[in-house]
């Protein structure tokens, strides 16, 4: 086969490629009472405004942009239960029955989505493909028997391949194992976001875009044109909580890069995938990942440590640019891959890395959904939410709480900074 040398002195076009088809919004102007207001239009925003009209409720939503334009619109699609934390982690840190019970809590917002897009025959470039986690060195092929491991003592299917087996689904020489699990998705989701919304307007939820929150308070929210009056208050705003004084101690962002090829040929992605694509991460710290989407390119994403915990978003980043075309190109070395997109997102992260879902703590009606990793842990909370306002249930409330204890407290981040309190936290965790 003929080489081409990979093209990489052009900048991909820094835009969120799903974007390009974005609809018109409405937006909200006057007074609107109602028993539940959503602040948010993402993957956790819709699925509680969803819960809570099946339940019987009245349902206004509010999106400062369109729904599906932050962190979840923005994302790879992964709809995976493994988020930050692999079946391994969740053992090593809470035991296998808790990490069932937080496992299954994962998978129960992967089938939400699927069901979603069943009954409601939503076209959002699903495609069925297992999850795959590999590892970069024959040292992190540990980490891989442990997740395999840990699949097994908890009866979750699951398979291990070594070195040579591996070779066999993904045809690259730089990986040293893998352990690949099923019923595991990629979507595009801000199309499933936008389908939603359509949806739920269907059943009777008023949905406002581009009618940004000004204030939260005690009875509703203030928007700049409009006053909204709830019995509840669900604010699913991901990082923009400290933009509205909410959460300032609690959440943080981390920020990764997505970068899209130009379409490969069918016998392309049989070079990168002999049987079928699989949604692949590895098993470093910060780690890099990819798939296959609609059209047959690839995406691949990844950050690195300067760039995580900067706290704000990094437009045409060379560095990672570089970094991600220099990924594809050392595990595919035979394959020429030339990329069109790229930009960045911001992710809202807790302490401890997994969600805050709880009440304020001098507003009663106020419940946040936030610092969510992982789009089916933002659609399992946000039925979560609606079960436990309207039926009270709590037996989660203890891993999402916000008084739950982090690594390190306020007094430390104090003196340290909320940027270094959030990496050292994260890495104690990750390391614990």
């Amino acid at each position: 086969m003929q080489r081409i040398k990979q093209t990489t002195s052009l900048m991909p076009q820094d835009q969120v490629f799903w974007y390009l088809d974005k609809q018109s919004p409405k937006r909200l102007h006057g007074t609107i009472k109602t028993d539940v207001v959503v602040v948010g239009g993402g993957m956790a925003g819709l699925s509680a405004a969803q819960s809570f009209r099946d339940k019987g409720c009245s349902v206004v939503l509010l999106e400062k942009n369109y729904c599906g334009a932050g962190a979840s619109g923005k994302s790879s699609g992964f709809i995976t239960p493994a988020s930050e934390y692999n079946v391994s982690d969740l053992v090593r840190l809470f035991g296998q029955h808790e990490a069932n019970r937080l496992w299954q809590f994962a998978c129960s917002g992967v089938q939400s989505i699927k069901k979603n897009i069943e009954a409601f025959g939503i076209d959002c470039d699903y495609q069925q493909q297992d999850s795959l986690l590999v590892a970069n060195s024959s040292s992190a092929y540990a980490k891989i028997t442990s997740e395999y491991d840990a699949h097994q003592k908890l009866s979750y299917k699951s398979q291990l391949y070594d070195k040579a087996a591996l070779a066999s689904i993904v045809r690259s020489p730089e990986y040293y194992g893998g352990v690949s699990y099923p019923d595991t998705f990629g979507i595009n989701t801000y199309r499933y976001c936008q389908a939603m919304k359509a949806t739920l307007e269907t059943s009777g939820v008023q949905i406002f875009e581009e009618t940004p929150v000004v204030t939260v308070h005690a009875n509703g929210v203030d928007t700049v044109d409009a006053r909204l009056e709830a019995d509840h208050i669900i604010v699913c705003v991901d990082r923009f909580a400290p933009d509205l004084k909410l959460l300032a101690n609690d959440v943080f962002c981390a920020q990764t890069f997505l970068m899209l090829s130009a379409p490969l040929s069918d016998a392309t992605i049989k070079q990168l995938f002999p049987d079928r694509p699989f949604m692949v991460w590895d098993s470093d710290l910060l780690y890099y990942y990819y798939r296959i989407i609609e059209g047959n390119r690839l995406m691949i994403g990844g950050t690195n440590l300067t760039s995580i915990f900067w706290g704000k978003e990094q437009h045409n980043s060379r560095t990672m640019v570089t970094a991600l075309q220099g990924y594809a190109k050392k595990k595919f070395p035979n394959i020429v891959i030339n990329f069109e997109y790229f930009w960045p997102g911001l992710i809202g992260i807790s302490k401890d890395i997994l969600p805050i879902a709880d009440y304020d703590s001098v507003m009663p009606k106020v419940y946040y959904i936030n610092a969510v990793a992982g789009l089916p842990w933002a659609a399992a909370l946000g039925r979560y939410s609606a079960d436990k306002i309207l039926d009270k249930r709590d037996d989660l409330d203890h891993y999402f709480s916000l008084t739950r204890k982090f690594p390190v407290g306020l007094l430390a981040q104090s003196i340290v900074g909320k940027r270094i309190a959030f990496g050292l936290s994260n890495l104690t965790m990750l390391y614990k």
